[in-house]
This record gives structure tokens, sequence and C-alpha cells, in this order.
């Protein structure tokens, strides 16, 4: 058994993206049977790839997860300037635009009856990854002298995070389930992102 058993189709590619949809529209993880059902194949095509219904929501979390990563390393990386600041605000906007990409998982990892998974040190070492990327770059700012005061980085950093959940999770709730958030959302976040950033940058 592999994963293109199916005319060529890759399973647990598939399997992943109709987890995540219905995640997104219901607001709670589907099962491993009801996800066979939505793909049209047997219920030993998935259950050869997925243990279980906790194993696919693993999966399907690192897979978001790792997005997450990249996306915001190749918003550092794509800025032209090294000025560090300027990469912490690419890097907060990209980590603003995957949540409301990928509301449904980031609602799931913060949820209180899926709160396990955020102590599966495995599962979020790419979020652990993203924190520790803008702490290095808070580190920069203040040995270059560009931050407005000598607080922690390792605060300033926690803080900038908390406020990006935060933000995020409120325009969710006043979204989902009936309409998804969309680039006004984004738009919204950012710009009350960017006065913070001013405000404990300077």
């Amino acid at each position: 058994m592999t994963y293109q058993d199916f005319d060529g189709r890759n399973l647990c590619s598939d399997a992943i993206r109709a987890h995540r949809r219905l995640l997104t529209r219901n607001g709670y993880p589907p099962s491993l049977e009801y996800v066979t059902g939505e793909l049209a194949v047997s219920s030993s095509a998935l259950s050869s790839i997925f243990h279980d219904d906790a194993h696919l929501l693993k999966v399907v979390i690192e897979s978001a997860l790792m997005q997450l990563h990249d996306r915001c390393i190749q918003a550092t990386t794509a800025v032209e300037d090294d000025n560090p600041i300027i990469q912490l605000e690419a890097l907060a906007v990209a980590y603003v635009g995957w949540a409301l990409d990928h509301s449904g998982e980031f609602l799931a990892l913060r949820s209180t009856t899926l709160g396990a998974l955020r102590e599966d040190d495995e599962l979020t070492r790419f979020e652990r990854a993203v924190l520790e990327l803008l702490q290095r770059l808070l580190v920069r700012a203040r040995d270059e002298g560009l931050l407005a005061s000598r607080d922690d980085p390792e605060v300033l950093a926690e803080l900038i995070s908390s406020y990006i959940c935060g933000a995020v999770h409120r325009v969710m709730l006043q979204r989902l389930p009936q309409e998804e958030p969309g680039p006004r959302d984004l738009l919204g976040v950012c710009k009350n992102l960017r006065l913070l950033l001013q405000r404990l940058i300077g």
C-alpha cells in the first residue's frame, strides 16, 4: 500500500486537505472515518497511513506549522534591507497571514479541549523555531540600538506573539463559522500590529 494507490492520488495530502476543510467549516476535528467518506476511499486505505483520529489531527497540525515556519523564513529573507526591525515586521505579518489562512489549525492548537497538542514538543517545534527567530531579530535590534528600551528580547517576543494570537483569535470568533477571515481582516490586524511594534520598538 502506498500513498499513490488511487489513480495517482496522494491520499496523505488529500486527507490533510479534506481534514483542514472540515476542521475550518465545522469547528472541530473530523474523524478518520468521516474523512474516508469525504474522499470516497475504503476504510483500509487511510487506516494504513493514519493510525487513528489523533494521528491524523497531529499530521494536519504539523503540516500547518511547517508551512508557518517556511512562510516566516521566506518573509524575512525576502527583505532586501538587513534591518532587523523591517525583517521582524515582515515575520509578524507573515505569521498573521498564516493564521488567517489556517484558521482551523490555529484554533485547534488553542482549544481547551485539544490543549494536549501544545504539550507535544515534537509537534510544536516549528512554532518554537519561529518564536526563536523573532527573539534573534529582537536581540539584533537591541544590539544595534534600534529598540526604544532595554527590555528583554525574549519578553518582547512573547508579547508580540501573544498579541498576534489574541488579535487573530478575536477575528476568528467574529467570522467563523459563517465565513472565513479575509484580506480586510488581515489588513486590520496588521495595521494594529504595526502600531504595537512602533510602541515597543520606537
